[in-house]
């Protein structure tokens, strides 16, 4: 974790312990596996790299048996794919002589990117998918996409999910709380209600 915020930023080991004011020989022994830092430790080298310590929710897969397919995943939850890496272009071994042996995918083409996540829902594996397939990518892409009925049904609740399942009638986020701060700055009540519509008057 140290040694990819560290490369992630461009950092060498002997500028990083700069930054996180320790020793150069304290981070190669952290990288290497040969020291095990406290958390502390781990948080203000992470800092010095421009990087944060956060808990991420595991994704499980099951496999669903199919008798075309022979058997598909499916997880419990969608997850993301952190730019640029969700538009790289992507290269896998030929499925099954897929689209006359195409092996590689550029995933910044909308075309390339959906006939890929067609072919990772119904013949990739979890860690494949983990690292190629993101979640709101896959949302956006869902109505264009051709797939098996099975895997339709079967991806379609998590499509839902990530919806959130919003109706309209669903009060709108206040994104990062901004709008309620300057609201209790300026001494109004927030969120403010909704107006109520006027009714134009019947004419005779």
């Amino acid at each position: 974790m140290i040694e990819s915020a560290r490369k992630d930023a461009g950092l060498s080991q002997r500028r990083l312990a700069e930054l996180a004011r320790t020793q150069q020989s304290s981070v190669s022994e952290y990288e290497s596996r040969r020291k095990s830092p406290t958390l502390e430790v781990v948080e203000r080298l992470l800092g010095a790299a421009d990087a944060d310590l956060a808990v991420k929710r595991r994704v499980n897969f099951v496999y669903v048996k199919d008798s075309e397919l022979g058997s598909f995943p499916v997880p419990n939850r969608l997850w993301q794919v952190p730019v640029p890496l969700c538009f790289s272009r992507v290269q896998v071994f030929p499925f099954m002589g897929y689209a006359d042996g195409k092996e590689i995918w550029n995933l910044a083409d909308p075309a390339d990117r959906i006939e890929f996540y067609e072919l990772m829902l119904c013949r990739g594996l979890d860690d494949m998918l983990l690292e190629t397939v993101d979640g709101a990518l896959l949302v956006e892409a869902w109505p264009s996409m051709h797939l098996p009925d099975s895997v339709r049904a079967a991806w379609q609740p998590l499509i839902d999910a990530a919806k959130g399942g919003a109706s309209r009638e669903d009060p709108p986020r206040d994104p990062a709380g901004i709008n309620a701060r300057m609201a209790a700055e300026i001494g109004i009540a927030w969120p403010r209600r909704a107006k109520a519509r006027r009714r134009r008057p019947v004419r005779a």
